[in-house]
């Protein structure tokens, strides 16, 4: 992101050389880039119409928020997404949790070790969390996990954004799922947000992607309150300036059916339960704005926000260093160049079944989580 570029310059005079140092720290411009987010996606033909919504946008990361296959293995799936798995990092949901699952195969092709993860981008942090298989609770080894890494992105000069995805929600509107962690009041969801949403407020987190629940929602900035209502920091309804808190965004539209939505409470902007879509997150103006957008598979934008940060590109021009001599031959122009970007994704600068669930919401108001792809109904938190 930012390089420091020296250059030596010999200079002859008629009797001296005089060698002049200049040395300044400059910006490198940033070209806008994005990460679209998703979850909860089924192996149908609104699955393939996602994929294509994802592939339009030509993302440098795609964010996968859980709940993949909904089958035993993750084979559907995978094909389905072939085109960007190698820029995907993924959550694991509820359906991808447990070994029957096809959990050993998405840990294998993803190269995941544990599966809460954080890794770079540019100058955006991703912290990556587990709702389902592992311990999520005060004192895990997952929570001290993601209390130090916070720590470390918050103070790491290079990094501007950062940004926490994860399949269970910590916030959600009312809606027609059953589960417990379909719930804003469920145990999940009260644990989470108990245990996590303060230190998110501490750590300077922009914003929080979740899953689970069938449809849209994105919120205005909120902080922890204590309670199932959040804190709202800003009545603004799209753009914020580096706002207090989070913007909460559930995108759990990948397209395998919906949860009707059944309220909408006063620190909810956006929500919608009707259009399979993605959230597309695009970073501009030099890495200073991020800029969230819903786009359905049809090509439709249901919601835009942008958080903007302040910062400006800043040149520091080194001492010149004179040396006195004997007249010598000119050398001409040296210089150098450092590059002293710190990326823990391999400096990502380069990167090069059965129909389930219709277009406009089979399944709404079902009071199931979810349906599977075969067998029978499965409900279960």
């Amino acid at each position: 992101m930012f390089s420091k570029i020296a250059f030596s310059v010999l200079v002859l005079t008629s009797s001296l050389l005089v060698l002049h140092i200049l040395s300044f720290n400059t910006n490198y411009a940033f070209a806008d880039f994005n990460f679209p987010a998703v979850g909860d996606w089924g192996c149908n033909s609104n699955t393939q119409k996602t994929v294509n919504n994802i592939n339009s946008k030509g993302p440098e990361r795609v964010l996968a928020l859980g709940d993949y296959s909904y089958q035993d293995t993750a084979t559907c799936w995978l094909n389905l997404v072939d085109d960007f798995d190698s820029r995907m990092r993924i959550a694991i949901g509820n359906h991808e949790d447990d070994d029957d699952e096809g959990y050993q195969q998405y840990k294998s092709h993803f190269n995941l070790g544990n599966p809460y993860y954080s890794f770079n981008y540019n100058n955006v942090h991703f912290v990556v969390m587990d709702t389902d298989r592992t311990s999520f609770s005060s004192g895990s080894s997952q929570y001290n996990f993601v209390k130090n890494d916070l720590q470390s992105a918050k103070a790491n000069s290079n990094i501007k954004w950062i940004i926490v995805y994860l399949h269970k929600p910590m916030y959600t509107s009312p809606n027609s799922c059953s589960s417990s962690g379909c719930t804003n009041g469920g145990s999940t969801a009260t644990s989470l947000r108990n245990t996590y949403h303060a230190m998110f407020d501490q750590n300077n987190v922009d914003v929080v992607l979740q899953g689970h629940v069938h449809d849209a929602q994105r919120t205005y900035p909120i902080k922890y309150s204590g309670g199932s209502t959040p804190t709202k920091t800003s009545s603004a309804t799209t753009d914020y300036n580096d706002p207090q808190g989070e913007v909460f965004a559930v995108v759990g539209t990948g397209g395998i059916n919906f949860h009707a939505l059944s309220g909408k409470p006063s620190w909810v902007k956006f929500q919608q339960d009707d259009d399979f879509g993605i959230l597309d997150i695009k970073i501009t103006n030099n890495g200073y704005k991020l800029e969230g957008r819903y786009w359905t598979n049809s090509g439709s934008q249901l919601d835009k926000f942008t958080i903007t940060k302040t910062g400006t590109a800043s040149y520091s021009f080194g001492p010149s260093l004179t040396l006195s001599g004997e007249s010598a031959q000119p050398t001409g122009v040296n210089s150098g160049q450092t590059n002293g970007q710190n990326n823990n994704d391999n400096n990502d600068n380069i990167d090069n079944g059965k129909h389930l669930g219709l277009e406009k919401g089979q399944g709404k108001g079902l009071h199931c989580e979810h349906f599977t792809q075969q067998g029978p109904l499965r409900c279960r938190d």
